[in-house]
C-alpha cells in the first residue's frame, strides 16, 4: 500500500532525476521526457527510504517496548506493564495488556524477547480474526478470496498477490477496526484493480466512505506501530 503525496515538477532543462524532502514534504523534479512509467516504478524503490525519512522527522523518537507504560489495542491506548515470572506470557483485560517475562530470560535480551511475545500475540490473534473479516468483505465486493496470510513487515500493511492471496500485518490487531476494514477492502479492491488507478480508490471509496480518515489515522501512527 502506497500512501506518499509525490510534489513532482518536470523541466525541459534537467536530465536527471532528483527526489527530496523539506518540511514533510516530498519534491520529485525530472526531467519533461523521462518515461512515467520508469518514474513510477523508481519511486517505488524509494518508498521505504522515503517513509522512514518522513517517521524521523515528523515523530518523536519510539521508546523500547519495556520503557512503554502504554500499548495501542485495537485503536486504544491501554496500560502496559511488565514484571518477571515463572513462565513468558501475555494477558490482556480491562486492565490493559500485561507481559511476563521468564526469569530464565537473561536481562540483555528482556527488550528482544518482549517485542516477540508481543508480536506472537497479535498475531496469533490476528490469525483468527483477519480472515473472517476478509471472507465477510469480500462477499461484499463480489471478489473471489485466496489464501489469507499474516506477516511482519516494516513497511506496509497488506499486499494482494495475482493468485488472490491477501497479506496482512499483524500490527493491524493494534488499529481499530475501521481502520482495519479500511485495510483489507483495499488489498480487496487490487483483485479488481493492481493499481491505484482512479477506478480503484472509486471502489474503495464505495465501500469505505471514510478511507481518506483511514490512511490519515495509519500515517499519523505508523512510526510508533512500525517500529
Amino acid at each position: 500500500m502506497q500512501d506518499i503525496k509525490y510534489q513532482i515538477s518536470y523541466s525541459q532543462r534537467r536530465r536527471t532525476v532528483q527526489l527530496a524532502i523539506r518540511n514533510g514534504e516530498v519534491y520529485v523534479r525530472a526531467p519533461a521526457t523521462i518515461c512515467r512509467h520508469w518514474l513510477s516504478a523508481w519511486l517505488q524503490q524509494k518508498e521505504l527510504w522515503v517513509q522512514q525519512t518522513l517517521a524521523r522527522i515528523t515523530t518523536p523518537p519510539i521508546l523500547p517496548w519495556l520503557q512503554r507504560d502504554r500499548i495501542l489495542v485495537s485503536g486504544q491506548a491501554v496500560p502496559f506493564r511488565w514484571q518477571l515470572a515463572a513462565k513468558s506470557s501475555v494477558n490482556v483485560d480491562a486492565n490493559g495488556l500485561e507481559l511476563r517475562l521468564s526469569t530464565k530470560i537473561a536481562a540483555e535480551r528482556h527488550e528482544h524477547y518482549a517485542r516477540k511475545l508481543i508480536q506472537q500475540h497479535f498475531t496469533e490473534q490476528a490469525l483468527l480474526e483477519l480472515p473472517v473479516l476478509a471472507n465477510e468483505l469480500a462477499a461484499r465486493l463480489r471478489q473471489t478470496l485466496g489464501p489469507v496470510v499474516v506477516g511482519n513487515w516494516r513497511s506496509r500493511w497488506g499486499h494482494c498477490k495475482q493468485n488472490g492471496e491477501l497479506g496482512f500485518n499483524w500490527r493491524l490487531m493494534q488499529v481499530p477496526l475501521w481502520v482495519r476494514r479500511y485495510v483489507v477492502i483495499h488489498e480487496l479492491a487490487h483483485l479488481q484493480h493492481m493499481n491505484h488507478s482512479p477506478a480503484f480508490w472509486q471502489l474503495v471509496q464505495q465501500h469505505c466512505p471514510q478511507y481518506r480518515e483511514a490512511k490519515a489515522w495509519l500515517k499519523q501512527h505508523q512510526a510508533e506501530l512500525l517500529n
